[in-house]
């Protein structure tokens, strides 16, 4: 009987697979690519972040613009003392005091009295028009002077501040002859840019959101930011305003004849005087009106 035949032994079969040195590279090379796609999302949530903000602020400078337009348009007239002083009435989300029933009842001390400055000139004596220019007062509003107002941020109020104690009257009593002549609203010296302080700005509140969005989604009214935004503008008689003594006058020859004139319209977010937030408005925008 012959003996079994006994199957050569083959050579074991090596399974497929990673070592721990391959795996390791791998987790690596992700944890790189991981992390770069991660440092994005802060510098893309900034990004949206200042578009939003920029957005936002576009949207108020075209409200406020158009609001001195039409007061400019609708609600201007002269103080009654007859002394030909021009004022308007502004009327805009953020504007503390009511409307008067009539404009004539209008005091220089109320938030939406506007008035215009004049520029600084006897009307008679032809000036060089970068002198004239930086001669002419800047006002700002909302008007601080003679005033005691509470600065708000995100809701929260601070301490009263006052300037009454400069014994300045708002508005100059309705006089630009007399108003702001403690020098708080200037003009650079070297430029002739306005190199104006924001004192207190118009806060806005959510009655500038659409009232149709509030009516059919009232949940929303707590979510609008909008009442995180403030504005306040400058207004100065113009470089390029007609003069009084001819209708296309020489620069060296000019008497200014306070028709035209430069606001500029400042928007900010959270702001409080002498923070980083109100020294630079998210937007600042530049328009001419004439009175």
């Amino acid at each position: 009987m012959s003996a079994p035949r006994t199957l050569p032994r083959s050579a074991p079969r090596r399974l497929g697979g990673f070592t721990i040195l391959e795996i390791l590279i791998a987790t690596a090379i992700l944890t790189i690519g991981l992390l770069g796609l991660l440092a994005l999302f802060p510098v893309a949530m900034r990004s949206g972040k200042i578009t939003i903000e920029e957005t936002n602020a576009m949207l108020i400078a075209g409200s406020v613009e158009q609001a001195i337009r039409d007061g400019i348009q609708t609600r201007k007239a002269q103080d009654t003392a007859g002394s030909g002083f021009t004022y308007f009435l502004f009327q805009h989300d953020g504007v503390q005091d009511p409307l008067p029933r009539r404009i004539s009842e209008a005091s220089p001390s109320d938030d939406h009295y506007i008035l215009f400055p004049s520029p600084d000139t006897d009307g008679v004596q032809p000036l060089d028009r970068n002198v004239a220019y930086q001669a002419g007062k800047v006002f700002v509003f909302p008007e601080t002077d003679g005033k005691t107002w509470t600065p708000m941020v995100e809701g929260v109020a601070f301490e009263d501040v006052s300037d009454v104690e400069s014994g300045m009257e708002p508005n100059g009593g309705g006089n630009p002859g007399r108003a702001d002549d403690d020098k708080d609203d200037s003009t650079d010296p070297g430029t002739g840019e306005p190199d104006f302080e924001v004192y207190r700005t118009y806060p806005l509140s959510n009655q500038f959101v659409d009232e149709l969005l509030l009516e059919s989604e009232p949940e929303k009214l707590y979510e609008d930011p909008i009442s995180q935004y403030s504005f306040a503008f400058a207004i100065r008689p113009a470089y390029r305003d007609a003069s009084l003594d001819r209708s296309d006058p020489l620069d060296d020859a000019f008497i200014p004849a306070g028709e035209l004139y430069e606001v500029d319209i400042l928007v900010f977010r959270t702001f409080l005087k002498g923070t980083a937030g109100a020294r630079k408005p998210i937007l600042r925008k530049k328009i001419l009106v004439n009175r």
